[in-house]
């Protein structure tokens, strides 16, 4: 990470409740990569909040992320609140046409935002160790801008859900845990009305890339072991079979992860199933307002419009 050479990153993109903090959790532990969780929100969570980290401490108290800030920035942190609020301003949906316009491989970041995000990436590669940074942002906006930050060299997963799994996850009462309270809840129509404009915002601005992988979290679920390693193989990463067992579970080290679902705290083996209790226990009305608004992306990534037949596996 110090002889010139591009920071590569593995950015999970898709919309929330999609399974992505596992998938990129999984990533992060192949050989030579770091999961860090979603990063976007380090200035917000991390810093200001102080959070817990994955791995159980306070961000104030995390050695790991104290020697990041330190190896990126000295003594003279960016302001936190300053950051969040910028970063908010131009990864916010409004700013989505702009994907339509540029591919997302020729934008350019603006020099502010650049000059504070490149030593960020840099610095965790030089104090992990690795070559290969898992960042699970999810937007597809900030994706964008990553791509357009000096020094960094960009790959996209995809990671799409059948819709209505997530915006019956969406409605549950979650406790976050690392910091206290219930997780945000949305509505089906603003879970589905995002849904749609994440992922098809996300395709728009690497469709035809070499850089882009595109993958069903239903079949990361029911088959971990011959997923993640179509998506390690796309990737150029190995050590898929240390990572999974014959059971299919996935043998989590502890990450530094600074955002994302409760389970970015869940290290050692962990299971790995298909929720799909939605099918049985969603309001049909609901499920069908969600269906009509995601459609036709929903038939496109191989869901059925049909509610009883469930969501689609493999």
């Amino acid at each position: 990470m110090t002889n010139g050479d591009s920071v590569r990153v593995v950015f999970v993109g898709g919309t929330g409740r999609s399974g992505s903090t596992v998938v990129a959790n999984a990533l992060g532990a192949l050989d030579d990569a770091v999961s860090v969780g979603e990063l976007r929100y380090l200035w917000e969570r991390g810093i200001t909040e102080n959070r817990l980290c994955g791995c159980g401490a306070a961000f104030a108290d995390c050695p790991f992320w104290q020697e990041v800030l330190r190896t990126a920035y000295g003594a003279a942190v960016p302001d936190a609140q300053q950051m969040h609020q910028q970063l908010t301003a131009y990864t916010q949906l409004r700013t989505l046409p702009r994907l339509a316009r540029t591919p997302a491989e020729r934008s350019s970041a603006p020099e502010a935002l650049a000059a504070v995000l490149a030593p960020l990436y840099e610095a965790i590669g030089t104090v992990s160790g690795k070559s290969v940074i898992v960042d699970s942002s999810k937007l597809p906006t900030y994706a964008a801008l990553l791509a357009g930050v000096p020094g960094l060299a960009l790959d996209v997963v995809h990671l799409v859900r059948d819709p209505r799994a997530a915006a019956f996850s969406w409605q549950r009462k979650k406790e976050k845990n690392d910091s206290g309270g219930l997780m945000e809840r949305r509505g089906v129509v603003k879970s589905a009305t995002l849904w749609t404009a994440w992922n098809a915002g996300l395709e728009r601005a690497w469709r035809g890339s070499p850089h882009y992988v595109r993958m069903r979290y239903e079949s990361f679920a029911t088959h971990p072991r011959e997923s993640l390693q179509v998506l390690a193989d796309a990737l150029g990463l190995t050590g898929v079979d240390r990572l999974v067992d014959d059971e299919g579970r996935l043998d989590l080290p502890a990450n530094h992860t600074v955002a994302g679902n409760p389970a970015r705290m869940s290290i050692g083996p962990t299971a790995v199933r298909l929720d799909n209790e939605w099918a049985g226990a969603m309001d049909r009305k609901e499920a069908a307002v969600v269906t009509a608004l995601t459609t036709p992306l929903l038939t496109r990534y191989g869901y059925p419009r049909s509610l009883a037949a469930g969501s689609a596996e493999g």
